[in-house]
């Protein structure tokens, strides 16, 4: 097995970047839309918990033929929009629901009520309810229940060392929040940024989850060969190590493009995640709508053309 970064197709990507920066940047992800998040005149401790109870439960809401999709109020949603539909609904009615010490003892059936529409339930409910009561469990124990401490101690680091630690080394004690590749840590920042709420001093990573892998793949910025290539080519589940590797590599040739193009990580994720529920979508992508179809290595050549890696047994992402 052979994995790496194709520094030539990167540099092609980096140009297109550059030549299209102002149609990128204008994608932007509305982080006070009040479909899904809550309000500007919120109390910062229920805005911080929100957050942090969110996203560490978003995370593989659907599988091959069992899509998490429902309508509310004759409106559509899909996916996370669905989750944080959702949970902002949740917040709107009862914001408590939130407090740690209700997520500590929260039940399978609470869980499920909440996040259900009929029929429809996002998969490993059990796994989720279990991320729920850690999160909420440790919240007490380490930081009496106020997740806003967790930020104060920061300092703005995202990551540091034992004796002044970043976000991300405190956040990796929540089961939620243990991703060596930092996939939720970095959404939350990601989320708390566009709200004005944490500003980190060092420099975030893009939150790598299916949709960019699956860029990274058809552009063949990500190179791999081997028994792995073969998994992905034929739809096989990969392990648990080569999923961590795949999104290493992937994480670090995107930390690369926004140093070269000049651009902020988090702008480039919210155009590639969009990019990739859109236009570049798993089954049959629409590359004639693509900005990168010149370039696309899949687009070129058929045998690139893949879906993404399956890694299913993870919370991660």
């Amino acid at each position: 097995m052979i994995i790496g970064i194709d520094q030539g197709r990167l540099e092609k990507f980096v140009n297109v970047i550059r030549k299209n920066i102002e149609s990128i940047v204008s994608v932007k992800l509305d982080l006070f839309d009040n479909k899904f998040y809550p309000g500007k005149n919120v109390d910062q401790e229920l805005v911080y918990r929100y957050f942090i109870v969110m996203v560490a439960i978003d995370h593989r809401l659907s599988r091959p033929g069992k899509p998490y999709e429902a309508c509310i109020d004759n409106e559509c949603f899909h996916g996370s929009d669905l989750l944080y539909r959702l949970g902002k609904l949740m917040f709107e009615q009862n914001p408590e629901f939130y407090d740690p010490v209700n997520l500590a003892e929260i039940s399978r059936e609470t869980v499920e009520k909440w996040l259900s529409i009929g029929e429809v339930k996002p998969p490993d409910l059990d796994v989720r309810v279990y991320l729920l009561r850690d999160l909420g469990l440790k919240l007490i124990k380490i930081y009496g229940g106020r997740v806003l401490e967790i930020f104060e101690k920061t300092m703005g680091r995202l990551r540091g060392d034992i004796v002044n630690p970043g976000l991300t080394d405190l956040l990796r004690v929540f089961r939620a929040y243990e991703d060596p590749v930092e996939k939720k840590s970095m959404l939350l920042t990601k989320f708390l940024t566009y709200r004005g709420l944490f500003k980190p001093i060092d420099t975030p990573d893009l939150p790598i989850d299916n949709h960019l892998t699956r860029i990274a793949l058809r552009l063949g910025i990500l190179m791999v060969s081997g028994d792995l290539w073969n998994k992905i080519r034929n739809g096989i589940e990969v392990t648990g190590e080569e999923d961590l590797l795949i999104r290493f590599f992937v994480r670090r040739a995107f930390r690369v493009v926004c140093e070269r193009a000049g651009i902020d990580p988090f702008t480039l994720d919210d155009y590639l995640w969009n990019h990739g529920r859109r236009i570049c979508i798993r089954d049959k992508p629409f590359c004639n709508k693509c900005l990168f179809k010149n370039i696309c290595l899949g687009y070129s050549n058929e045998k690139f053309m893949v879906n993404e890696h399956f890694y299913y047994n993870t919370w991660f992402y």
